[in-house]
């Protein structure tokens, strides 16, 4: 599996003091501390994939309210050739709850009736931490360049996804799955519940499969009335929502055991967002009860966020350029980087047509390569400072 993160760092960026008059300092916003934990490799032994191997990642994104863990994992064992097999999914939500959006596999998305996830993964980097914290999961698949952008902001309980599709053919359909186990793990426990999906305008029950226009049912709470916080059982709901001027419908299946929602967009997007939560800890009451104040929220903040990483908007490349040929041109610095300066001057090269276009006019291949570039600008700027205060001592 590639992975262009190579050298991937973005420095953690403290919010300002705001001092409100006449009044003693506030203290200052946490920022949204995001990482990546190394990848996770391991042999898998059932009968469909016989010593296979599985591979997966974590990468957190911690608000200061709320630490989202998203996943990524997948068989990607060569015997699969060109594509690898998502076992149960290939986007997971391991925490704040295993259950909730399912830790293995809660986001899919599909383009012409073929899921993406088979396409093997591109990238997976935090793109922004700090004032926000962003996490880019990206796949070329043969349908489409396909990105999913999850962004968090400081305090915040929520997590905002923008999926980006560039497509290579004619898309046809365009649907996202979401699956989740409100609150508990009911069959696996051998134990029954009864899930619950309220809308702004409907309630779906165990057992339903309902169709609902998106314009009526843009948000959802998904509880178990069994597995209630408030009765001291279960983690608690989660919830998602989508924006009703892009989606046209959902499609909610409330089984005994996992809820999927099917929602379909129409084919001309190229930009979706949506919203989730986990309120693990919180009773049922308590989150239905806030839910349409915290949905308008939400869908401001979805309609109002620009997703660009800050690196994309804000990377100033004439003076890295200037920086590195400034090193190149020291002697001293020259001896210390040794073998480096090829590499330096080979990024230079590389780089002066990709920074030549805007970055937010980039498609999300150049997108990709824009923020790799920037990862290994910023290692050889470490790299020049520390050969710069070497060549001194």
């Amino acid at each position: 599996m590639h992975c262009v993160c190579r050298g991937w760092w973005l420095p953690t960026v403290l919010m300002a003091v705001a001092v409100a008059p006449r009044a003693a300092a506030q203290p200052p916003r946490s920022p949204v501390i995001a990482s990546l934990a190394p990848w996770q490799d391991q042999r898998l032994q059932d009968a469909a994939h016989p010593g296979h191997l599985f591979r997966s990642r974590d990468a957190s994104l911690d608000t200061g309210a709320v630490r989202y863990v998203v996943k990524y994992c997948a068989c990607v064992d060569p015997a699969h050739g060109d594509e690898v097999v998502p076992i149960e999914g290939y986007i997971g939500m391991p925490a704040p709850s295993a259950a909730n959006w399912y830790h293995s596999g809660f986001l899919f998305v599909i383009i012409n009736g073929q899921d993406i996830g088979r396409a093997r993964l591109s990238s997976m980097v935090v793109a922004e931490s700090g004032t926000r914290g962003i996490l880019d999961m990206v796949w070329h698949h043969s349908l489409a360049d396909v990105r999913v952008r999850f962004l968090a902001l400081p305090q915040d309980d929520k997590l905002l996804v923008e999926v980006a599709l560039d497509p290579k053919v004619e898309v046809q359909s365009l649907v996202l799955r979401t699956t989740c186990y409100p609150s508990y793990f009911t069959s696996w426990n051998h134990r029954d519940g009864a899930r619950r999906v309220q809308t702004p305008s409907s309630l779906v029950r165990q057992g339903e499969t309902t169709t609902l226009p998106a314009a009526d049912n843009w948000w959802g709470v998904y509880y178990d009335e069994v597995f209630d916080v408030a009765k001291g059982e279960g983690d608690g709901p989660c919830g998602m929502l989508v924006l009703p001027e892009e989606a046209q419908e959902l499609t909610v299946q409330a089984t005994d055991y996992p809820v999927n929602t099917t929602i379909s967009y129409r084919p001309q997007l190229r930009r979706l967002h949506l919203a989730f939560w986990d309120w693990t800890g919180h009773p049922n009451a308590e989150v239905l009860a806030a839910m349409p104040a915290a949905a308008e929220r939400a869908r401001a903040a979805l309609q109002e966020t620009d997703f660009t990483p800050a690196t994309l908007r804000e990377f100033d490349f004439a003076g890295a350029r200037r920086e590195v040929e400034q090193a190149l041109a020291s002697e001293a610095v020259r001896s210390q980087l040794g073998e480096r300066l090829g590499q330096m001057q080979d990024w230079l090269a590389a780089c002066e047509p990709l920074f030549a276009q805007p970055a937010v006019e980039q498609s999300i291949a150049g997108e990709e390569r824009f923020l790799s570039a920037v990862g290994e600008y910023q290692q050889f700027s470490w790299e020049v400072k520390l050969a710069e205060l070497l060549s001194t001592l």
